[in-house]
């Protein structure tokens, strides 16, 4: 699979708006206040310690503020958010070579700037059966998963919603860039329904809203079997501002018509890929609902200097997940399904079992 045209965000005079560069005393405000927060251990994020990341995030620059604030309630066309020149840890570890957790990492600059921004957006969130449940994941090259469709790989990653395939899927995903890769050639594509929805012709439209499309897991879901799939529509919710889910690669239609107005989307979401270089410092926030969102082929040397990310998952209502989660625990419990089970989405958010 080969990487797909895209336009540089530098070059897109309507997000400039969206990408925000922290003044020195904007940095220097944020350093601080991570100074003054404790140790963090990622595999234990309970609600104390958000409950204090957040009391300190009303502390944030109000410049920031504003623009997460708004990105919440009122979300742009492109369905992203930047800010770049953030506070970076000082001595960096290794880049992970599993892409789990680092045992090296004793500073955590990244950590807490992720969690400091995104607790502005919605709760975190994360799934049992993914990434050791953590919410806060490491994202880098895993030697001999070049080719796979997920975030180890190196190859091209096809345009997708995070994890549209589940009952709880994220609102917002945010990736903050820890170490680029070598050549600095790796890009994080975005295209958003909205860029895309009136060059879409009324039939394809009326078709990507029904449940029409089988959704498989992505294979960094640790499921145990390999027969879970999900049927949803494309579309959902308003005609005018519809939300999307989608998987160029794990998706597939029911019916040939149903597989047209998938390609009619696909061409169309190309045409409007949006490429962000993510450096050291620099936090790209997507809204989940309304972007899909790919990556460029890059080349790894697994020397522990290769391209490292962080990832974190929120969602607005976080009741609606409250019955796949233990009390203050923000892990969904796995997902199984059985052989003689189909699992169908009637409307976002609700499964059904036939």
């Amino acid at each position: 699979m080969t990487d797909q045209p895209y336009q540089n965000a530098e070059d897109v005079k309507g997000l400039q708006q969206h990408i925000m560069v922290l003044t020195g005393e904007e940095k220097r405000t944020v350093s601080q206040i991570i100074d003054r927060l404790p140790p963090l251990d990622i595999r234990r994020v309970d609600n104390e310690t958000l409950n204090c990341v957040q009391v300190a995030a009303q502390n944030l620059p109000a410049r920031l503020v504003k623009h997460l604030v708004r990105f919440r309630r009122e979300p742009n066309d492109y369905g992203v958010l930047m800010f770049r020149n953030l506070p970076t840890d000082t001595d960096l570890p290794p880049t992970p070579e599993d892409g789990g957790r680092s045992r090296e990492k004793s500073s955590f600059v990244s950590e807490y700037n992720l969690l400091l921004f995104l607790l502005f957006l919605g709760e975190p969130i994360a799934y049992e059966d993914e990434k050791q449940g953590l919410l806060i994941q490491n994202i880098c090259p895993v030697k001999g998963q070049e080719k796979r469709q997920e975030n180890t790989s190196s190859h091209y990653l096809n345009y997708h919603t995070e994890d549209g395939f589940h009952p709880h899927r994220p609102d917002h995903l945010a990736l903050i860039g820890l170490r680029s890769d070598h050549e600095g050639v790796a890009r994080t594509l975005t295209a958003s329904i909205r860029q895309v929805l009136h060059d879409i012709p009324s039939t394809a439209i009326s078709l990507l809203r029904q449940p029409l499309y089988r959704l498989f897991p992505s294979s960094s879901f640790n499921m145990g079997k390999d027969d879970y799939s999900v049927y949803l529509p494309v579309l959902s919710g308003s005609w005018l501002e519809p939300q999307m889910c989608v998987h160029f690669s794990s998706m597939t239609a029911t019916r040939r018509d149903a597989k047209w107005a998938l390609d009619t989307l696909r061409k169309a979401l190309t045409q409007v890929g949006i490429g962000f270089h993510i450096n050291p410092g620099d936090l790209l926030i997507i809204d989940n609902r309304l972007v899909a969102h790919a990556r460029s082929s890059f080349q790894p040397k697994y020397d522990g200097k290769d391209r490292w990310l962080q990832r974190i998952f929120t969602v607005v209502d976080f009741h609606q997940s409250s019955f796949s989660r233990g009390r203050g625990q923000h892990v969904c419990s796995p997902l199984y399904a059985d052989n003689t089970r189909k699992m169908v989405w009637d409307k976002p958010g609700v499964i059904q079992i036939d």
